[in-house]
């Protein structure tokens, strides 16, 4: 299982939200390239970010930063946030992202959504952000009243890399995984998923890991780590 640090980017900044909330934003390192190094020198091989700003204002502003990672370390990355046509796809590619998520294009044009996943094989990760029941999208402030079941039954033709499952109720929160949540969807995902929002200790790392869950790809977690409250090196151990 892969354990996913969360890099999220805005203004050039290495942020967290609570709830994904702009107002509720704490900076945690002006470099994210310090803090992406950081994550390498304990071991970790990949890392989970997302462009704030493209993800409220549709247009990614902090790819130069991304690609200074991929440059200068090993890191390999999961991308998101404003990826809403075939030529960010494409750039993103080109600079070396090797996972690509799209979330509010997704639901918006599903042909789209369609053509690009056929078109870039196991590339390309659904979000699926949930708030109250309810789907999310742009950068979280719009919900959509989705049959999910009707959603897979679309979704499990494609040769999608996984999907990324976040309750953003819990998301910066750390009040725990929604398990409810995860396994309701695993059960209707023929692609792996991965599961974000709400770690808040070691301790749901290992509930996840003993659980043995056969599409759990991997974990993705913020806050907990920033605040000091989850070992990287403790958590590698626990889900390898």
């Amino acid at each position: 299982m892969i354990f996913f640090p969360a890099i999220d980017l805005k203004d050039g900044k290495c942020v967290r939200l609570a709830q994904g909330d702009k107002s509720r934003m704490t900076t945690y390192n002006e470099n994210p390239l310090d803090q992406a190094k950081i994550f390498e020198g304990h071991g970790i091989t990949w890392i989970h970010c997302i462009d704030l700003d493209g993800a409220f204002e549709g247009d990614s502003k902090n790819l130069r930063f991304v690609s200074q990672i991929l440059e200068r370390t090993d890191l390999k990355v999961q991308f998101g946030g404003g990826v809403r046509d075939e030529k960010k796809v494409q750039q993103l590619i080109e600079i070396g992202v090797s996972n690509i998520i799209v979330g509010t294009r997704a639901y918006e044009d599903k042909s789209f959504f369609r053509d690009l996943v056929v078109k870039y094989p196991n590339n390309i990760s659904l979000a699926l952000d949930i708030k109250n029941g309810l789907v999310s999208t742009k950068g979280w402030v719009e919900q959509l009243e989705l049959d999910l079941d009707e959603l897979f039954e679309e979704l499990n033709e494609l040769p999608l890399n996984s999907v990324i499952c976040t309750d953003i109720l819990r998301d910066g929160m750390k009040q725990g995984v929604n398990i409810d949540m995860l396994e309701k969807i695993m059960n209707l995902s023929k692609a792996p998923c991965v599961a974000s929002g709400g770690i808040a200790k070691i301790e749901n790392l290992i509930e996840l890991k003993n659980k043995n869950y056969a599409k759990l790809k991997g974990v993705i977690s913020g806050k907990a780590i920033y605040d000091n409250e989850i070992s990287l090196t403790e958590a590698l151990k626990v889900l390898k």
